[in-house]
C-alpha cells in the first residue's frame, strides 16, 4: 500500500531566535525538515506534502526535494488539524497517510514501517513515549485491550490522570480514507479557536476505528527543537549518534562530543578520529587512518594508512594511501596525493597532482601544480600560477629537485631529475638532469660613515 507522508513545517520558530523558519535551522550541517524528507523518500510507494507557511518561498528553496515532493501552503496557521485539512485533496484515496513534524527530524525507517503495518491493518497508529517527566505533555489514556481512549492534557487530567507516564508523540498513522472523514470533523471550539489534530483520537474511537499506540523507548526519535538549547541538545544527539554507529564498525574516536558530521562520513577498520574535527559533505576515510585534532575535512577521500596531522584543512581532495599531511596544512580544488606523498606545515596545494613518495615539508604553495614521482620541493617554493588574467600549470617531472624559496613563474616545466639552486626564479623550462640557477648576481658594498 502507498504512504502519503505529510509533514508539518510551516512554523516561524520565534523562540528559535532565528531569521529562519524553523524547519530551516539546521542539524547535522542541514535543515532539520532534510531530515525527515530523506528518510521517508524512498520508502516503497511514498509521496510527502510539505505544509508550509512562515516564509514558504525560502523553504522550498533551501530544500533538496525528489520528485514524489509537493508543498502546501497553510497561508492562516490555525492549528495542526487545520494543517492536515490543507492536505486532504493532495491525498492519495487508497493509501496510508503518516503525520509528521519537521521540527523533529530523528525519526527513523523502521519506527515509521512499523505505524504504517499498524494503519494498514484498519487502525489509527499513534506515536507514544514514556519521558522521565511528562509534565506538560497530553496523557494517553488506554482502555480495554490497551487501546487508546483520549489523549487528555494535563491542564484538563484528574490526579490519577497525571500519574500517567506515558505521552503523545504527534506521530500518527491510519488510511487515507479514515482521515478524510475524520479530520473534516475536528472543532476548534476551544480557547484558542484552533483545530488540534489531537482530536482525532477521540473522533476515532466514536467511529469505532480502534486506536493503538506504539510506545518507543528511543526518546531521542520524538525530541524535537523549538529553541536555541533544545536544538544543541539534539545536535549533540544526534552527532553522539553518528559517531557511535562509526565506532561499532571499527573506528575509534577519541571523544564522541567533540565530533561534528555534517553530511555523510564512511570510515574503515582500525581508523582513529582525534578531537575538533569537522567533516561537511560526504567524505571518506579508509583502514588505518590516522585524522589529528582541529582538523576540517570536506567533499574528500582519504586512503588506507594516511596520516592527517593537526589543524590541517582537506577540502574537495584525495589523499593517497599511507600520505602524510599537516600539521597546518592546506590542500583543496581538486588536488590529488599519491601513495606516501608528504604535504608538510603550511604548505597549500590548490588543483595539483602530486606524484608518489613526492614531498613539499615546509611553507609552499603549489597550484596548479603536476608533480611527478620522488620530487623534492624545498621550503618556500612557490608555484606562481597566476598572471592576473590566466591561471598557468607548472610541471616537475620525477625525480626533481626544487630548492628552498624558488619562484616557478608558470607555464613551466622542469625535466626528471633536474634541479633549481635556492632563491631562484624560474621563468623557462628545464631540461633532464640540468640545473638551472635564476638569481641575481650578489654584491657586497660596505657602509658609508
Amino acid at each position: 500500500m502507498n504512504t502519503d507522508f505529510i509533514i508539518l513545517a510551516a512554523g516561524k520558530g520565534t523562540r528559535m531566535g532565528s531569521n529562519l523558519p524553523k524547519v530551516l535551522n539546521l542539524l547535522g550541517g542541514k535543515p532539520m525538515v532534510q531530515h525527515l524528507i530523506d528518510t521517508v523518500a524512498d520508502i516503497k510507494g511514498s509521496k510527502i506534502h510539505l505544509v508550509v507557511g512562515h516564509k514558504p518561498e525560502l523553504v522550498k528553496n533551501s530544500l533538496d526535494v525528489k520528485k514524489n515532493t509537493g508543498f502546501i501552503n497553510q497561508k492562516n496557521q490555525l492549528g495542526t488539524g487545520h494543517a492536515v485539512r490543507k492536505t486532504l485533496k493532495h491525498l492519495r484515496s487508497n493509501s496510508i497517510s503518516l503525520v509528521l513534524y519537521g521540527d523533529g527530524p530523528l525519526v527513523k525507517k523502521s519506527t515509521l514501517t512499523k505505524l504504517i503495518s499498524s494503519a494498514q491493518k484498519g487502525n489509527l497508529s499513534i506515536l507514544t513515549y514514556q519521558p522521565k517527566s511528562p509534565k506538560g505533555l497530553g496523557r494517553i489514556v488506554r482502555g480495554k485491550g490497551g487501546l487508546v481512549e483520549q489523549i487528555i492534557e494535563e491542564k484538563e487530567a484528574s490526579p490519577e490522570e497525571k500519574r500517567i507516564d506515558e505521552v503523545n508523540s504527534g506521530i500518527l498513522a491510519i488510511k487515507t480514507k479514515y482521515l478524510k472523514d475524520l479530520v473534516e470533523k475536528i472543532s476548534n471550539k476551544n480557547a484558542a479557536k484552533e483545530y488540534y489534530l489531537t482530536d482525532i483520537v477521540a473522533l476515532a474511537n466514536k467511529a469505532n476505528i480502534p486506536v493503538k499506540a506504539t510506545i518507543i523507548s528511543d526518546q531521542k526519535q520524538v525530541q524535537g527543537a523549538n529553541n536555541p538549547q533544545e536544538l544543541h541538545d539534539l545536535e549533540r544527539l544526534y552527532q553522539e549518534d553518528l559517531a557511535r554507529e562509526l565506532i561499532i564498525k571499527g573506528t575509534r574516536i577519541a571523544d564522541t562530543s567533540r565530533i561534528d558530521i555534517r553530511g555523510n562520513l564512511s570510515s574503515g577498520k582500525g581508523t582513529f578520529i582525534d578531537v575538533n574535527t569537522v567533516f561537511e559533505g560526504t567524505n571518506k576515510l579508509g583502514k588505518n587512518v590516522s585524522i589529528g585534532p582541529n582538523c576540517y575535512i570536506k567533499d574528500s577521500v582519504i586512503k588506507d594508512g594516511a596520516a592527517v596531522l593537526p589543524n590541517t584543512v582537506i577540502e574537495d581532495s584525495v589523499v593517497g594511501e599511507h600520505c602524510s599531511l599537516g600539521p597546518f596544512s592546506r590542500i583543496r580544488g581538486g588536488t590529488e596525493m599519491d601513495s606516501g606523498s608528504e604535504l608538510g606545515n603550511f604548505v597549500e596545494a590548490n588543483r595539483s597532482k602530486i606524484g608518489s613518495s613526492s614531498k613539499a615539508k615546509h611553507l609552499t604553495y603549489l597550484g596548479d601544480a603536476e608533480l611527478g614521482k620522488k620530487v623534492n620541493v624545498g621550503a618556500g617554493t612557490i608555484t606562481c600560477n597566476y598572471d592576473g588574467k590566466k591561471k598557468h600549470k607548472t610541471i616537475i617531472d620525477d625525480g626533481s629537485f626544487i630548492g628552498s624559496n624558488s619562484s616557478l613563474i608558470a607555464p613551466v616545466k622542469l625535466g626528471k631529475a633536474s634541479y633549481t639552486g635556492a632563491g631562484s626564479v624560474i621563468t623557462k623550462n628545464v631540461k633532464d638532469g640540468e640545473l638551472a640557477i635564476g638569481r641575481g648576481k650578489q654584491v657586497n658594498l660596505k657602509k658609508k660613515n
